[in-house]
């Protein structure tokens, strides 16, 4: 393309070539410019002339008269002046034509240098490539497969044995488990509508079952996130604030009262509890100042709010049993909701229903789910993108091709992280690190990248650009000052500006816990290897679930 832009650019100079009339003095033109120029001093003394006399007619006088012989001197001085600015011998150069055109010949020249590079190359970021120079690049952009990397046939095989099962019914069981919820939550609902607590919106489907890539054959934890609403004559505010220590963002929930006196006098239906402290609360358990036996030091407390949603959601269970054929028991938990749903004809499923306060018209939520771990307060909420996730995953679904391997890619390493590692407390590497790597990647890379048959090369991606991130102790949060995000995403404003929030900023200031992320990064990547060989030894990777799998 380049070669034939010059070659016609080179053709455009030569037939258009600008004649240029100093090249050769034509007597003819000399003698024309000679004419003309003569002309141009005659209209001149002319002008001049009348000029003259009309002052002499305005003011009239010795002094104002004007001579014979000066009017010849001026006359003749005149003349002498346009000879000197424009005579014969000087013709103007006119070659700037010619000198664009060699402007635009150097730039078509330089065009391929300047061309800028894409945003991210995978085969840059592939350790195999560097491992080895002469590794041919593949059509797909990333680095030819590396001798001890599974190819596609082994991480196919790999994915039917073990996790084709778990996608099968992904699909069914999440509405299956949303239907089953919202039904409680209707009964909840009537029972708490005339009661001073709080009011229960919807649940909202989140986390790896939702998003399409829940790793695990037995005992899936299907999350849910219910809303919460302040109940009637009361307010929740959201008091932000960073907990030394920690990378997320936390927050209280206020509870305040609010003056319902003109709809207590227009409608009749709602009493003003902020002017009617007189009141005994004690009077009616049912009534006044009942959401603050949910508060401490007027803030939303999550194991008091906890305790209290297993009370309504087991009442909704004894109505609603008769039109189910199975068995729901509540499981302990101070900062959720956990309900263990079994029966003959399916497998036990692990409900967890996360309580929730979103934060103004986002849907970002102070959720309960992990407020108890570490030091923190009961009266602490943890700032959740849960739903923004989910709604990403299901953007990304719609746009790229059928059966794409983004989904796969992230179940096999957590499944391998998950099933075949150890499952420890102090796992540095965490599940959310691998999805975050991945959701960069559906952002950096084309969507054609992702079809089915490049498997292999974008599951060596997302081991290429967690470990580009282990190497710099550096991992961004996705949706905390990501200004590439899609206009699709409903991300507020003010956390596509905000400052990035490293996710990896620990390991810079702990060597030891960065040597850990490492070493854990290592053991993923063996496994991974090790598929390779395990085509012919599925009971190898067996996972046991004996232990509990938290996602």
């Amino acid at each position: 393309m380049a070669v034939g832009s010059q070659l016609f650019l080179a053709v455009l100079v030569i037939v258009h070539h600008p004649l240029r009339v100093s090249d050769k003095q034509d007597p003819a033109t000399v003698q024309r410019a000679q004419q003309q120029e003569q002309r141009l001093a005659l209209e001149m003394t002319r002008l001049q002339l009348e000029f003259e006399q009309r002052n002499q007619e305005e003011r009239p006088g010795p002094h104002q008269s004007l001579g014979p012989n000066q009017s010849q001197g001026e006359k003749e001085a005149m003349e002498l002046r346009v000879a000197a600015k424009q005579g014969p011998n000087d013709v103007a150069w006119d070659g700037w034509p010619f000198v664009f055109l060699v402007i635009i010949l150097f730039f078509e020249l330089c065009r391929p240098s300047l061309e800028p590079e894409s945003s991210y190359d995978s085969s840059s970021e592939d350790a195999s490539c560097e491992e080895e120079d002469d590794a041919e690049a593949a059509p797909g952009g990333s680095c030819s497969r590396h001798p001890d990397f599974p190819d596609r046939v082994a991480l196919e095989h790999f994915y039917e044995q073990h996790l084709q099962g778990v996608s099968e019914d992904l699909a069914s069981a999440c509405e299956f488990v949303e239907g089953l919820v919202n039904s409680l939550l209707e009964v909840c609902q009537v029972l708490t509508c005339q009661t001073f607590l709080p009011q229960l919106e919807n649940c909202i489907g989140v986390a790896s079952a939702f998003e399409g890539w829940c790793p695990h054959r037995d005992s899936e934890a299907y999350r849910v996130l219910m809303p919460l609403l302040p109940p009637k004559g009361h307010s929740f505010l959201l008091e932000m604030e960073n907990v030394e220590g920690t990378l997320e963002k936390h927050g209280h929930i206020l509870v305040e009262m609010e003056c319902m006196c003109k709809r207590e006098r227009l409608l009749g239906d709602v009493v003003c509890l902020l002017h009617h402290a007189e009141e005994d609360p004690n009077d009616n358990i049912e009534g006044p100042f009942r959401v603050h036996l949910l508060c401490t030091s007027s803030h939303l407390d999550v194991e008091k709010t906890i305790f209290w949603f297993y009370s309504p959601v087991g009442k909704a269970w004894a109505l609603v049993a008769p039109n189910y054929s199975f068995q729901l028991t509540a499981q302990p938990s101070a900062s959720s909701c956990k309900l263990s749903l079994s029966c003959e004809s399916r497998r036990a499923l692990s409900i967890e229903i996360i309580l929730g306060v979103q934060r103004g018209d986002s849907l970002v939520f102070l959720a309960s789910h992990g407020a108890e771990t570490g030091p923190l307060s009961s009266t602490v909420w943890l700032e959740t993108f849960a739903v923004q996730e989910m709604l990403f995953f299901q953007w990304v679904s719609r746009h790229t091709p059928k059966d794409s391997c983004h989904l796969k890619c992230l179940q096999i390493l957590i499944h391998l992280k998950e099933c075949r590692l150890p499952i420890l407390e102090n796992r540095i590497l965490t599940t959310y690190h691998f999805k975050t790597a991945l959701m960069y990647l559906l952002l950096l890379l084309p969507v054609s990248e992702w079809r089915p048959e490049q498997l292999a090369q974008r599951l060596q991606d997302i081991l290429s650009y967690l470990r580009r991130s282990l190497e710099e102790k550096c991992l961004y949060h996705f949706l905390i000052g990501n200004s590439t995000l899609a206009s699709q995403i409903p991300v507020l404003k003010a956390f596509w500006n905000a400052e990035p929030l490293n996710l990896f900023q620990h390991l810079a200031l702990e060597p030891a816990a960065h040597a850990q992320a490492t070493s854990d990064f290592l053991e993923v990547m063996e496994q991974v290897r090790a598929l390779e060989c395990s085509k012919q030894q599925d009971s190898v990777w067996v996972c046991s679930t004996e232990q509990p799998i938290m996602l």
